[in-house]
């Protein structure tokens, strides 16, 4: 069966947390899912398939261990039966970009030309495009609107330089974080930024107690993820895409307080 990789951006429109299962042992008790190589923020395969087939099994004739379900995630184990897999392939999540408080217009969407170039890498060999403009590796503010005239710091890391806004997308999603202002972080300040994600402090009332009091990392809101899903030529494509584009879907812990609400954008050529 012949499969196509579409990839889609993933925007994360509340703070997201994915679990790892993972504690430091020292401040944070719960941290993120995180690359093995880059130590970046990421979704891997897992929760993210899983996360999708919970939120389509909520979708009319979707119905859970229905025939379009089984057939897009594969048919679970139930009563001794054999699970089956199913005829799409999910793949993991890698960081685009992470918002950074910034003291122009409240926050920044950070770039880097290191993963930049991996990700237009993916891109190339999964669909023969590329996704990024060529972009250097100096760190940099680009801004579309209001002149900064006074020092930028993205966190406590100064932006020396600042320009023009110019395009960074040679692809098509719909997605206009990137069309007001961002700004591209030097390998150093990137990692920076995303090995020191918010920590939120979280707790359970009982009796008006408070107990169980942990921290856990948090990927912040209007960050941004690439990931590809290879689709095959079905009836169910476009039923499937049409629901995939046009809803909100729950990624990770904590959706009763809001967590994890993120929006896909199918990327187009």
């Amino acid at each position: 069966m012949k499969h196509e990789f579409i990839p889609y951006f993933i925007h994360c429109i509340t703070n997201m947390h994915v679990g790892s299962g993972d504690a430091n042992y020292g401040v944070v008790d719960k941290l993120v899912q995180r690359d093995p190589v880059t130590n970046y923020p990421t979704i891997h395969p897992s929760s993210l398939k899983g996360a999708l087939r919970e939120h389509f099994e909520l979708q009319p004739g979707w119905e859970k261990n229905g025939e379009k379900i089984n057939t897009v995630f594969g048919k679970e184990a139930i009563g001794g039966s054999d699970s089956e897999t199913g005829e799409y392939k999910f793949l993991g999540a890698d960081l685009v970009s992470l918002s950074v408080r910034c003291n122009f217009q409240q926050y920044v969407m950070a770039l880097n030309k290191t993963q930049a170039d991996l990700l237009n890498q993916k891109t190339d060999l999964l669909v023969q495009k590329k996704i990024f403009e060529s972009i250097e590796a100096a760190t940099q503010l680009f801004y579309k609107a209001n002149t900064p005239d006074y020092e930028i710091f993205a966190e406590d890391i100064k932006i020396t330089t600042k320009a023009a806004h110019q395009k960074v997308l040679k692809a098509k999603s719909g997605l206009i974080s990137f069309d007001e202002k961002y700004a591209i972080f030097t390998d150093e300040d990137f990692k920076t930024f995303t090995k020191n994600l918010p920590v939120i402090a979280r707790n359970y009332i009982e009796d008006g107690t408070s107990e169980n009091l942990w921290y856990e990392e948090i990927v912040p809101h209007q960050s941004v993820f690439l990931t590809f899903i290879a689709e095959t030529d079905t009836t169910l494509r476009t039923d499937f895409e049409k629901i995939l584009n046009e809803s909100l879907v729950q990624i990770g812990g904590n959706a009763t307080i809001g967590y994890g609400l993120c929006k896909f954008y199918k990327i187009t050529f």
